[in-house]
């Protein structure tokens, strides 16, 4: 999307902004007919659309930017330097990897790019890979904390579920002990896995860049994969994601209740969990529960939704993020700092190749392994309200 084209939606945007404002001060402090609610319907509906459109412009245009900045200080062509050859590259290996041949990719590896730029890096595939898995996942992607570790070995967390708390003590008093309430927790290494199958033609006419279209394939199923179960994984031969390890909030309604219950619900909602705790949160739901968020007024008739129209800028619900998964129930809403959860990258990512599997068809297997697991490390910095 252009410049000129992401001003004309910027500029019809205002103008379905304008006739909502205007529709929604026309029944202020009354209930709206069912001819003013289907127009409202759809002017929310094509609000919403040119925020998407919005947002994806303002991506698309920042990121040609980033790219040619890149480019830029890698050819020379703004005053660099020219980058070195520094060996087979990465698409080369991949291709030239014997049947048995194993190729690892550990977290912290870098390779520098031997010219006199010594800022200029060229990532690893770990690095690539984890980034489009990233980008799949809701939890990851908004404030989770990733540590990576050279090996799945359990390690052992105390999770935090009550403070201690400090008192007045007079003059030689008896000072009292006070503890937090903790549980011991351990994090392992559960193995996702992806094959990729690719045609001989493919590889060695070098009709497409190899390591661009693995990354695109393999980062966005193993990303899927594993934003799924850090979200709602049961614990059970999986992670256990923060939908199950975050408590149950008192706060509930039920489906069919009014908006204005739902809203008043939702401040209820927002006000269990801890200040400290409120300053980071966002809400995790399902889309179709989302649409119906940005439907709630406050008791003076004005939305509580925002729309975020900056690049990266979530939406907002009472000031909040609001952050959408497929994977999440639509009787769901989480509210809690997502930096509390840990996601565990175990061990290098492992790529390796057969010509076996797929002989008869004259096709390639690449497959990869990365092994993972994620835990809610404070269960007082989340929680879920259940729609009844």
């Amino acid at each position: 999307m252009d410049a000129k084209t992401l001003s004309a939606n910027f500029d019809a945007r205002e103008r379905a902004t304008v006739e909502l404002r205007a529709l929604t001060d026309e029944f202020a402090g009354k209930e709206m007919d069912a001819e003013a609610r289907g127009k409202e319907e759809r002017l929310l509906t094509a609000i919403a659309d040119y925020d998407g459109r919005i947002r994806r412009g303002v991506d698309a245009l920042a990121a040609t930017q980033n790219v040619q900045s890149l480019m830029d200080s890698v050819t020379g062509s703004s005053g660099g330097v020219q980058a070195r050859d520094n060996g087979p590259s990465l698409d080369d290996q991949l291709r030239s990897m014997n049947v048995n041949d194993s190729l690892s990719f550990p977290p912290e590896q870098r390779t520098v790019n031997k010219s006199n730029n010594p800022n200029v890096l060229k990532r690893s595939l770990f690095e690539q890979l984890l980034e489009q898995a990233v980008e799949r996942s809701t939890i990851m992607r908004n404030g989770a904390t990733i540590m990576t570790t050279e090996n799945g070995e359990p390690i052992d967390f105390t999770v935090v579920t009550g403070r201690a708390s400090a008192s007045i003590v007079g003059e030689s008093g008896a000072i009292p002990e006070s503890e937090p309430t903790t549980a011991q927790v351990s994090v392992g290494a559960y193995k996702y896995a992806y094959a990729s199958v690719i045609s001989n033609e493919l590889i060695n006419d070098k009709a497409l860049d190899l390591v661009g279209f693995l990354v695109g394939d393999a980062g966005p199923a193993l990303g899927d994969g594993m934003g799924r179960h850090f979200l709602t994984g049961t614990g059970t031969g999986q992670p256990a994601g923060i939908f199950t390890a975050a408590p149950a909030a008192t706060t509930t309604f039920a489906t069919a209740a009014a908006d204005a219950v739902v809203a008043d619900k939702l401040i209820d909602f927002y006000h269990e969990l801890q200040a400290s705790y409120r300053r980071n949160a966002a809400y995790v739901v399902a889309d179709t529960f989302a649409a119906r968020m940005r439907k709630l007024k406050d008791s003076t008739g004005q939305y509580l939704w925002a729309s975020g129209l900056q690049g990266g800028a979530p939406d907002t619900f009472n000031g909040k993020p609001v952050l959408t998964d497929d994977g999440v129930a639509a009787n769901k809403v989480l509210f809690g700092d997502l930096s509390k959860y840990r996601v565990r990258m175990a061990g290098p990512l492992r790529v390796e190749r057969s010509v076996d599997y797929k002989f008869m068809n004259d096709q390639v297997v690449y497959r990869f392994i990365q092994r993972a697991d994620g835990l809610l490390t404070d269960t007082r910095a989340a929680k879920v309200l259940t729609i009844t």
